[in-house]
């Protein structure tokens, strides 16, 4: 029974965890498509990113100052 509890919560972990994608898998997918060249901008090389990451580093770029 101790066993069965340990899977249980192993899987809820899982899938509680946000899926991590490359700067490369972002800029190529259809929700950053019309945002790909600042995609490519702002995040980092070899560096992984969750779509919550992505968007808080793209609106963090945007309201910068001009200098």
């Amino acid at each position: 029974m101790a066993t069965a509890k340990k899977t249980e919560n192993s899987m809820s972990d899982v899938k509680n965890r946000e899926q991590m994608f490359t700067k490369e898998q972002i800029a190529a997918s259809q929700r950053y498509a019309d945002r790909k060249d600042l995609v490519n901008a702002v995040l980092a090389d070899g560096k992984k990113y969750t779509f919550q990451d992505v968007e808080k580093t793209i609106e963090n770029y945007l309201k910068g100052k001009v200098k």
